[in-house]
């Protein structure tokens, strides 16, 4: 597994996502740059993103059960539900 990650990353096309992720990160730093922004206002985002995620988390974890609930009833079994020995 650590050849195939370390020939994707020297490769031409690892090279590339690898600075194109950097760049990203410089970007998005540079854009967030706040000068009046204090530690209440990032614990306010902290805050804000936790509950965020747990939001998609309900929501992702809603839709795969209901989609699995709707998966079961197109199933056919053709094992018997009783043990005969």
């Amino acid at each position: 597994m650590f050849q195939l990650f370390d020939l994707i990353m020297t490769s031409p096309i690892g090279v590339f996502l690898v600075s194109a992720a950097e760049n990203t990160i410089y970007a998005v730093l540079v854009a967030t740059e706040c000068d009046e922004c204090g530690f209440n206002d990032l614990g306010k985002l902290l805050f804000g993103g936790l509950i965020l995620a747990v939001l998609c988390g309900v929501a992702v974890s809603l839709w795969y059960r209901r989609n699995r609930e709707k998966d079961s009833e197109q199933f056919v079994s053709i094992r018997s539900t009783k043990n005969s020995l």
